[in-house]
C-alpha cells in the first residue's frame, strides 16, 4: 500500500487535516477538531511518529 501519497505528496491524512482546519474556521470548532484528530491518528500523523 505504501504511504498513500496523492497529488503533490499530500497523503490522505493530510487532506483530512486540511478539511478539518477549514471546518474549524467555517463550520464548528469541535467538529473540525475531531476531523483533524481522526486524520492524524488514522492516517499516520501520530501513528508513524512524524508530521506531514
Amino acid at each position: 500500500m505504501g504511504d498513500r501519497k496523492l497529488l503533490g505528496g499530500i497523503s490522505v491524512g493530510g487532506i483530512i487535516v486540511i478539511v478539518g482546519l477549514l471546518g474549524m474556521f467555517f463550520l464548528n470548532f469541535w467538529l473540525g477538531l475531531i476531523i483533524i484528530l481522526v486524520g492524524l491518528i488514522a492516517f499516520g500523523g501520530f501513528a508513524k511518529g512524524k508530521w506531514y
